[in-house]
């Protein structure tokens, strides 16, 4: 597990807005239509003032959270160190989510995404947490990690300007499982409901230094943090589902001055 810094001061704030469940909104918003129905008939001019307050209320209500937040954007607090230099603690990015409803993800991107169950830290909520990391290798991508050397994608290795670091470990994908290893003979496997599990048989260990790595099954991505020696990723839970995507990382707007594009450096070039 990676350290996490929650929100504090009005990052908290605009947080616990930003996760309000529906429930709330569509009670808060039924309580403002009944104050508004009964203060109405009301002609002085506090009473007015107070209907159009509450009139702001409501129609704010239904843009922001039934029509922006489930379709459009919303913003997400950046907790941890996974994908420093790029995205750093205390960074709020907007998030797009309609930037994958019409097409589908792309290599190198940032996206936000539903956490699988078992990567998340005990004080985290199973089915309500996300995670943002750089989507790195897509359905058939053949992908393996050499420790002191980088990235190879489809056999070839890749120039990732971005990362804080040449990862350290060796990783390699077999059977859709995620298999990390060392040259000290240890190696740890994630996958479904199974978070960096030490491997021991025999059989498997063989066959995991032997095989070489294989293409990622469809409806599956490989997701990593450009932390790569100090991320909680794909290497350590294994491969994210695809129904999982919440949207793509655009811009940070917070602190001021962060403001920017979330993507800052240049991408690698894959022919």
């Amino acid at each position: 597990m990676e350290p996490f810094a929650p929100p504090t001061g009005p990052l908290n704030w605009i947080e616990t807005l930003a996760r309000l469940p529906v429930a709330t909104i569509v009670f808060t918003m039924a309580v403002c239509i009944v104050v508004r129905l009964g203060v109405a008939p009301l002609q002085s001019r506090p009473a007015r003032f107070f209907n159009n307050l509450l009139d702001a209320i409501i129609y704010a209500g239904i843009l922001v959270y039934l029509i922006i937040r489930p379709y459009l954007v919303q913003p997400f607090y950046i907790p941890s160190e996974s994908m420093v230099p790029t995205l750093r603690v205390g960074d709020v990015v907007m998030v797009g989510k309609f930037s994958y409803r019409f097409s589908e993800p792309k290599r190198f991107d940032i996206v936000v995404f539903r956490a699988p169950d078992w990567a998340l830290n005990p004080w985290q909520t199973p089915g309500k947490t996300d995670f943002v990391k750089r989507l790195i290798g897509l359905p058939g991508d053949v992908i393996e990690v050499k420790a002191g050397e980088g990235l190879y994608l489809n056999g070839k290795q890749l120039n990732e300007p971005y990362l804080n670091g040449v990862p350290q470990y060796s990783m390699k994908i077999i059977d859709g499982w995620v298999y990390e290893y060392n040259d000290f003979g240890d190696i740890w496997k994630g996958g479904e409901k199974t978070m960096r599990q030490p491997v021991f048989d025999e059989a498997e260990r063989q066959k995991v230094l032997r095989t070489p790595s294989q293409p990622i099954p469809p409806g599956k991505y490989l997701m990593l943090g450009d932390n790569r020696n100090n991320s909680s990723d794909g290497h350590h839970w294994g491969l994210l589902d695809a129904n999982r995507v919440v949207g793509k990382a655009l811009f940070v707007f917070w602190p001021l001055n962060r403001i920017g594009p979330a993507n800052r450096t240049e991408l690698p070039k894959v022919e």
